[in-house]
C-alpha cells in the first residue's frame, strides 16, 4: 500500500504546559505554541501535535479518559496509495475524508488511523566515526558534549491490545495495510514493519497487558552518547525514566525510555536492526527477553 513511516502522532492532553515543555526538553523543534496546544516536528519533517484533550476536533481513542495519543497518522507515497487504503478500508468501515485529502478510519482495537501523502525531508545522516585498532575514522577530533538530544525522527509506535482481539487487529495491519512481520513472540506481541520501510518495527503490538492503550513512541538519536546525553538531559529536568539504558533483544537497537505527560512514554533509540523482504519473520515460543543488557540504577 506504499506506507512509508508515522508521520504524526496527535495527542490529547490534561496539560498543555506540561507537554510542551517536555518535548521541548525531548530535543524537537516547536514550530507552533499556543494556550490551544503545540506542534514539534523532526528534521525529517513529521510532527507531533499536542491538544486538549477535551478539544472536539479530536478522535476517540480507547484509553482517552488520560492523556494519550488520539491519532497515529501513517505517511504514503503517492495519492494512488492513499487511493487504495480508502477503497480497501471502505470495505468493512467508514472513511472519513479531511479537507486536505488525508483519510481517517478507526482499527480493529478503536485507534484512530489517519493516512496521507508523507511530505518527507531527506536527512543526509552520517553514522558516528568510531576508532578502533589501526582504524582511526575520527582522526585530529574528539567527542562533543552535547547540552541535549535532537531526535532525527520518529521510528515507532507501540500499542497495547487485548487479546482476543490481537490476532485479528495484527492480520488488519499486515493482510490489508501490507505491514510486514519481522518478529512474533507468541502470547507476546508483533513487531511489523511498513512495507516502505527497513526498521525492525514501526508498530508494534503488545498483548502484556490484555487492554487497548497507548504504549510509546520512538524516536531515533545518533548513538548511545545521544542517548545518554539526552536522557541526562531529562533527568536534570526533572522528567522520570521508566527505564534505564540497554540494548533490546528484538529489534538490537540502544534504548532509553522516559515517561511522558502527554500519555505513555517516549523512547530514544540507536543502531536498530534493519530488514528487507529477504527476511524470514522469527516466531518465538517463548519471550527472549526484554534487553540484550541493561544498565542497573545504583543501590
Amino acid at each position: 500500500m506504499g506506507i512509508s513511516r508515522v508521520e504524526s502522532l496527535i495527542y490529547g492532553v490534561t496539560d498543555i504546559d506540561s507537554g510542551i515543555r517536555y518535548f521541548e526538553n525531548w530535543g524537537l523543534e516547536n514550530v507552533e505554541k499556543g494556550a490551544s496546544g503545540a506542534i514539534f516536528k523532526t528534521p525529517t519533517n513529521q510532527t507531533i501535535h499536542i491538544k486538549s484533550k477535551d478539544n472536539p476536533s479530536l478522535p476517540s481513542a480507547p484509553d482517552d479518559e488520560n492523556s494519550t495519543v488520539r491519532q497515529t497518522i501513517w505517511g504514503v507515497e503517492t495519492a494512488a496509495d492513499l487511493e487504495k487504503i480508502g477503497a480497501e478500508m471502505s470495505i468493512d468501515r467508514e472513511v472519513k475524508l479531511n479537507p486536505d485529502n488525508s483519510i481517517q478510519v478507526t482499527d480493529e482495537c478503536g485507534f484512530s488511523l489517519g493516512f496521507c501523502i508523507g511530505k518527507v525531508k531527506e536527512l543526509k545522516a552520517l553514522p558516528s566515526r568510531v576508532n578502533l585498532n589501526e582504524n582511526s575514522e575520527r582522526l585530529n577530533a574528539v567527542v562533543e558534549s552535547l547540552p541535549q538530544a535532537k531526535p532525527l525522527r520518529l521510528g515507532h509506535v507501540v500499542y497495547y491490545v487485548p487479546i482476543e482481539k490481537a490476532d485479528k487487529a495484527v492480520s488488519f495491519y499486515i493482510d490489508r495495510l501490507g505491514f510486514r512481520l519481522s518478529d512474533r513472540t507468541l502470547g507476546r506481541g508483533d513487531f511489523m514493519r511498513c512495507p516502505g520501510s527497513r526498521d525492525h518495527h514501526n508498530l508494534f503490538l503488545l498483548r502484556r497487558k490484555d487492554k487497548a492503550a497507548f504504549n510509546h513512541a520512538a524516536f531515533e538519536v545518533q548513538n548511545f552518547d545521544e542517548i545518554m546525553m539526552g536522557g541526562v538531559f531529562m533527568k536534570n529536568n526533572g522528567w522520570q525514566p521508566e527505564t534505564t539504558p540497554g540494548r533490546h533483544v528484538l529489534g538490537s537497537n540502544l534504548y532509553w525510555y522516559f515517561r511522558n505527560p502527554c500519555g505513555g512514554n517516549t523512547e530514544y533509540f540507536a543502531d536498530m536492526d534493519c530488514m528487507d523482504d529477504d527476511w524470514e519473520p522469527r516466531i518465538w515460543d517463548k519471550n527472549p527477553g526484554f534487553s540484550l543488557w541493561s544498565i542497573s540504577d545504583p543501590d
